[in-house]
């Protein structure tokens, strides 16, 4: 920017500026920008102040002071905090960036509810297409060290072994809502990912488009049911569950749905520890067409 022609391009070159810290995101640069923009040029220097750079993909925890560049830094910086429990299991959290740059309180909380009662949570921001990146290249398994399945690009020893991936983002794992037209999607690859890793897959977000009295009136509708259930199920997703909606303009959590997500998660994780020849299965039958058999 500072090549540019002062007078000359100075719209070009304020617009480039101004987009720099839109492109980042966050308050503190949302606020530099306005600034920027309501000065009509940098300041006396004619130097922008510095932008606050988010990596694309990172590792968030609301107690740190820093994004986490791998899984095995995060999980060392929050298992050296010494307050989780050893034996809980550990469960991929796949998180918007957008909600974590802007701070939105529900990610927090997510993030401590389910520490609180006795998951650990490696939470994974994304722009939204980078899914199967992670799934990839950032976590393993203990069925993914058996068979040696990994990609020329896998972290290795910086990956996180994980026992569950649970996704807020919803949509297709492969291309996120870019997935959501058939050109975007690839099926295969995703169940190839999803196999390697033969973990739980489940999705849980709060809804987006929805109020929580609108839901709890009528439930999930229109394209909030087709980005939390249908496209990630064609994936291999299960247990979809709802954490919360919106209250105004704020997205809230329902603490009970919340507890419910762990519930489910450590049933899941518990239930692929079972040996086979000990695990029950319940069978319902339809009684249809009623009287008749």
């Amino acid at each position: 920017l500072k090549y540019l022609p002062g007078r000359k391009l100075a719209d070009l070159r304020r617009w480039m500026e101004c987009y720099r810290y839109w492109n980042q995101g966050g308050s503190e640069n949302v606020g530099n920008m306005l600034r920027l923009a309501a000065r009509g040029s940098a300041d006396a220097t004619g130097e922008a102040p510095p932008v606050v750079i988010t990596p694309d993909v990172g590792l968030y925890h609301p107690h740190a002071n820093e994004y986490f560049g791998t899984p095995a830094a995060y999980l060392a910086w929050r298992r050296g905090r010494g307050d989780l429990d050893p034996a809980a299991p550990a469960v991929a959290l796949l998180l918007y960036r957008k909600h974590v740059v802007t701070r939105l309180q529900y990610v927090d909380e997510l993030i401590l509810s389910l520490e609180e009662r006795g998951v650990v949570p490696v939470p994974v921001f994304i722009n939204g297409v980078e899914a199967h990146v992670i799934v990839r290249d950032y976590l393993t398994s203990a069925h993914k060290h058996q068979t040696g399945a990994s990609s020329p690009t896998h972290l290795g020893a910086d990956a996180a072994s994980v026992e569950a991936v649970v996704s807020t983002v919803g949509f297709p794992l492969v291309g996120g809502p870019a997935g959501s037209m058939a050109a975007g999607r690839d099926p295969e690859l995703a169940a190839r990912l999803l196999g390697e890793m033969d973990v739980p897959y489940l999705v849980a977000a709060p809804l987006l488009l929805q109020g929580i009295d609108q839901w709890r009136d009528g439930g999930v509708t229109g394209l909030q049911s087709v980005v939390l259930y249908g496209l990630p199920e064609l994936d291999g997703a299960i247990d979809t569950t709802v954490l919360g909606g919106l209250v105004g303009d704020d997205v809230e959590l329902v603490p009970e749905r919340v507890r419910k997500l762990s519930s489910r998660i450590q049933g899941w994780i518990s239930l692929r520890r079972t040996p086979p020849a000990e695990r029950k299965v319940a069978v319902v039958l339809y009684g249809f067409p009623p009287n008749v058999g």
